[in-house]
């Protein structure tokens, strides 16, 4: 899967994490803390930032932001909140994304849905290196789900932690928050199940969630 690593993506995905609203009653990306944890997946606002930085580096890569009206959401979520791709669609704005850049895909709730709409636009558009950017307590899975059921990606997808990009761009501002929440009770238990769904996925009892 690393084959085009050093090639310039034709686009940069971001896989949205959590969403959670503001007392302002603006959505946003979840954070990487355990408050976050318990609404939705953690470190949606890193992945963003990740993409940005990508962004940045590489001028000429469509953006797609991934992601419909969500499984994993806050539970008090009202029905007509933003579609996710929109919410983080916004936030690469202000991280300085240039709105001509941006591809929506607004019909998957789940991982597995967002990498199903990739593919049909990777065919449509005719990708040849596309570069997915993700947690990194959430690329294995990934990278389970590529390998049983989108075989045809393996070599034109490269899965990106998010937490790697940011490290290797500004160390002094990341380093802390990644260790202390990667140490932390909630990031081991999200990484079990994490770890539990890879295995499903490896001896079919995976459940899919395909609508």
């Amino acid at each position: 899967m690393e084959q085009n690593k050093d090639m310039t993506p034709d686009a940069i995905v971001v896989l949205a994490g959590g969403i959670k609203r503001e007392s302002s009653g603006s959505w946003v990306s979840t954070d990487l803390t355990s408050a976050d944890n318990e609404i939705g997946a953690p470190g949606g606002k890193l992945r963003v930032l990740a993409v940005a930085v990508l962004a940045r580096k590489y001028s000429a890569a469509m953006v797609i932001a991934s992601g419909g009206k969500g499984y994993d959401v806050p539970k008090d979520a009202v029905e007509d909140h933003p579609l996710i791709a929109k919410i983080v669609r916004d936030e690469l704005i202000e991280c300085g994304v240039s709105i001509s850049r941006l591809v929506l895909e607004e019909k998957s709730n789940t991982t597995y849905q967002q990498l199903r709409e990739l593919e049909i636009l990777i065919t449509k558009r005719s990708m040849k290196n596309v570069m997915i950017v993700t947690s990194r307590y959430h690329l294995p899975r990934l990278r389970a789900m590529v390998e049983m059921k989108f075989p045809r990606m393996i070599d034109i997808v490269k899965m990106v932690s998010a937490e790697e990009v940011l490290l290797e761009t500004d160390s002094a501002r990341w380093k802390n928050v990644i260790v202390e929440a990667y140490s932390s009770a909630f990031m081991a238990e999200r990484m079990a199940k994490e770890e539990q769904g890879v295995s499903q996925i490896k001896d079919s009892t995976y459940q899919w969630k395909s609508v």
